[in-house]
């Protein structure tokens, strides 16, 4: 009769053991998964937002000044660095400092984006590329178009806003701040891609992560 008294109660501590386990687990495991979600959200959290606008830039009043310095600029390389400089201060950037001029010249803005890792390529201008970057540029991200066909190939910035279909392109564009160094009265920073650019395989579209 003990023996199988002392056998009941060794079943009985076993179950609740086993219970009291379960229970453990079950309390602690939704707070450690929640745990590692705010982790990779964060983690993702930084990557969208490390280009986040510093400033709030006048861009209209910034091609008035571009204008004004080419009327005024007795040097070739006066104005050439413009729109690093405007870059460089609305988004809190230094990649583009430059110790003599203040910032780097425009064509210096392709391969410092290509060497850098703090930039991603998406591609060619396509509907999907143009649609990632203008997402990116809303949510207070640098995006920047790039002409590399030549050294000298023309950069635009994305503005944010919504895109428009352009007849010549025939997609959606959004509008762009277009600093045109060889005519500075054609710049502008309200209008769309396609006064500032032709259509072409050798625009690139870089991001700022």
């Amino acid at each position: 009769m003990k023996n199988f008294l002392l056998v009941l109660i060794i079943i009985a501590l076993q179950v609740s053991c086993k219970n009291d386990q379960k229970q453990t687990i079950t309390e602690i495991t939704p707070d450690h998964k929640e745990h590692a979600i705010d982790k990779n959200k964060e983690g993702k959290e930084n990557i969208t937002t490390s280009s986040i606008v510093k400033k709030d830039t006048d861009f209209a009043q910034e091609v008035e000044n571009f204008i004004i310095c080419n009327k005024a600029g007795t040097n070739r390389n006066d104005c050439r660095n413009s729109i690093t400089k405007i870059i460089s201060k609305t988004f809190g950037l230094t990649e583009f400092s430059d110790s003599k001029m203040g910032y780097v010249v425009y064509d210096s803005i392709l391969p410092i984006a290509e060497r850098s890792r703090n930039w991603l390529q998406l591609g060619t201008i396509t509907q999907e590329t143009i649609d990632q970057a203008l997402a990116h540029a809303n949510r207070g991200g640098l995006a920047l178009i790039i002409d590399t066909a030549e050294r000298y190939g023309h950069v635009v910035m994305i503005v944010p806003g919504e895109t428009k279909k352009s007849l010549s392109w025939d997609m959606k564009l959004p509008n762009v701040l277009s600093l045109t160094n060889y005519k500075p009265e054609k710049s502008f920073s309200n209008k769309s891609l396609s006064y500032a650019m032709k259509k072409s395989d050798d625009l690139k579209i870089f991001i700022r992560q």
